[in-house]
């Protein structure tokens, strides 16, 4: 099911893929849930940085339509 290529495929430390296969031969899969929401939750936080940061992009391209716009008539 889950290998250790995946999990580092995923952006998983070494020292967490461990941790995350202790846990499992441990029994302890709400500690592996854990630390699968953590993984998520960052990525989540890279995906709305790179969304601000494209609507910052966005407004830039506007502005500079706008003076084209401005400077054309």
């Amino acid at each position: 099911m889950v290998s250790e290529e995946m999990l580092a495929e995923l952006g998983f430390k070494p020292g967490d893929i461990s941790e995350f296969f202790r846990f499992g031969e441990e029994k302890q899969f709400a500690a592996q849930k854990k630390l699968l929401r953590r993984y998520r939750d960052g990525l989540l936080q890279q995906i709305h940085g790179d969304e601000k940061r494209i609507t910052h992009i966005d407004y830039l391209i506007h502005e500079i339509e706008k003076q084209t716009q401005e400077v054309s008539l």
